[in-house]
């Protein structure tokens, strides 16, 4: 595993942490996409020591902010040639309604746009790997979500979670025609769920709450198991535009196999976030 690099996004804590953790003991080039905290400072420190590896490096990131995100890629194609897996982990689930990039939710914003951005810009990358691969973060709610990518209507009663389900339809639907699209590149692009797992995604909800969850969801140990056997194992290294529930395969809902509405959504997240220019001046 000597000189694969991989991308992590939100990896201050949970799973990202761990995943970061346990890709770092396979001597695994570690670069963290963070926010620049002192938690990720502290998370960094915390790597390194529980890894033994001195091969992690921190790009500081707003996922909220297509500018930042686009100067984080600047500064990791200033570093590296080339990287070998890219882990869009990142995400949040709000209570409350906030509005973003171009007056969008902010659960769309980070969860959704943020990892296509990336990908778009970090894509140049992961084909000069000699088996890229690229691994996004869903969730079993994606069921319960609608593809869509209108503005949130102010006469509506903003919910966190049909939103949140919502970006993760999303994920699965932007998976599948990735992988489409990259399937003579030599890049591999799945989805995860990787179980009900106690992250920071909660972390608007109340303490007791948490703790109560806690009791009953996996540990994020646990929860990063799976996404690091899809990044490296020989077994899945010809799968792609497949949704994983943990380390199986699992089947998709109708309107997530839906190539025509795929197509449409890409096409659309594209003229929202500007792709082409973007990718120019990267």
């Amino acid at each position: 595993m000597n000189n694969k690099i991989c991308v992590i996004t939100g990896c201050s804590a949970g799973i990202g942490k761990q995943v970061a953790i346990q890709l770092a003991k396979m001597d695994y080039t570690i670069l963290m996409l963070v926010r620049d905290s002192e938690k990720s400072r502290l998370a960094y420190d915390d790597i390194r020591t529980q890894s033994n590896s001195q091969n992690i490096k921190m790009f500081y990131v707003d996922l909220s902010s297509p500018d930042s995100i686009k100067s984080a890629a600047e500064e990791i194609k200033d570093e590296y040639s080339k990287i070998d897996v890219l882990i869009n982990n990142a995400g949040v689930l709000k209570r409350n309604l906030e509005l973003g990039y171009e007056g969008y939710e902010i659960t769309t914003v980070v969860n959704y746009f943020a990892p296509f951005l990336l990908t778009s810009l970090l894509r140049p990358l992961l084909e000069k790997s000699t088996h890229g691969r690229i691994i996004n973060l869903s969730s079993e709610l994606y069921k319960k979500g609608e593809a869509k990518l209108s503005k949130f209507a102010s006469d509506k009663k903003f919910d966190g979670n049909k939103a949140y389900a919502d970006s993760k339809l999303l994920i699965i639907l932007f998976t599948k025609e990735l992988a489409q699209k990259v399937k003579d590149k030599n890049i591999t692009v799945n989805a995860i769920h990787p179980g009900v797992v106690g992250t920071d995604v909660f972390r608007e909800y109340p303490k007791w709450l948490n703790r109560l969850l806690n009791m009953f969801i996996s540990k994020p140990e646990d929860g990063a198991k799976p996404i690091v056997h899809l990044a490296t194992s020989s077994d899945v290294s010809n799968v792609t535009g497949e949704y994983f529930s943990k380390s199986q395969r699992s089947k998709t809902i109708d309107i997530a196999n839906d190539e025509k509405i795929a197509r449409q959504i890409w096409q659309e997240t594209e003229s929202i976030l500007d792709i082409r220019n973007q990718q120019s001046r990267v």
